[in-house]
């Protein structure tokens, strides 16, 4: 056993022949000539390239995780075509908005407009930005899958209304998108104003877009909610320029 043991050992022998890098002596190892200075810079270097890449995998599986859909995942402030001065005040807003949640404030913000004028764009690049440069939760969901989650209860005793609101207020931004559109029905209008609720009481940021107007938007939410989405600084980004999915 003890020869078979010598017979593995490796023997390293310092030679004169010095590395054109480092200027010191290079080891043999099995007929081979090393440095250990590049082999220490080798290392470290693979280390790092895969600690990297591994820090790509895990974000990009949280920006799948974030709800976005497909045609969303991809994103960002960099690819949001500006083509007039209104644009590049909402790119800004919503750039310091994300930029607020990372720094451990807690804004709210509307994005209020027409259709195909990038409002869901924006929020998911909000969500990314967030997801890249903190430790911070984003998610996204239609104002409708909010709803329908919450009634699903209903008929789900394994589930009950209170577990399903504390799941919508743990995320550090919850992004609703749609408001206004599918939640037309009273009960479902009352389970997102639950959410709603329940995210002012837990101090957590949230990110409405709607259609509508303003002053409709503020009709729909009522005065109590109005008044508590405006406590930790409320911003409101208008989208009123051409529908980008016709005109392009």
């Amino acid at each position: 056993m003890n020869s078979m043991l010598k017979m593995l050992q490796i023997h390293a022998e310092e030679i004169k022949i010095l590395c054109p890098t480092h200027h010191t002596p290079l080891m043999e190892i099995a007929g081979q000539r090393l440095c250990k200075l590049c082999a220490k810079e080798t290392i470290l270097h693979a280390r790092t390239t895969y600690e990297n890449e591994l820090q790509q995998r895990l974000l990009q599986q949280k920006i799948k995780n974030s709800g976005l859909n497909k045609r969303y995942l991809e994103s960002g402030f960099k690819n949001y075509v500006i083509g007039c001065p209104a644009q590049d005040n909402a790119i800004k807003l919503c750039q310091a908005f994300a930029q607020q949640i990372i720094s451990d404030h807690h804004p709210n913000l509307l994005l209020i407009g027409t259709p195909g004028t990038g409002k869901t764009h924006l929020s998911a690049s909000i969500i990314r930005n967030i997801l890249h440069n903190s430790t911070k939760s984003a998610r996204y969901y239609t104002s409708a899958e909010i709803a329908q989650k919450m009634m699903d209860t209903w008929s789900d005793a394994s589930r009950s209304e209170k577990e399903v609101i504390d799941h919508f207020s743990s995320f550090d931004l919850l992004v609703i998108d749609e408001y206004g559109l599918y939640d037309r029905h009273e009960k479902r209008l009352e389970m997102v104003h639950k959410i709603l609720y329940s995210r002012y009481d837990n101090m957590k940021s949230t990110l409405l877009i709607s259609n509508f107007t303003l002053e409709n938007l503020q009709k729909d939410l009522g005065a109590r909610l109005w008044s508590r989405l405006h406590e930790n600084n409320l911003i409101v980004v208008p989208f009123y320029w051409e529908d980008r999915r016709i005109t392009r």
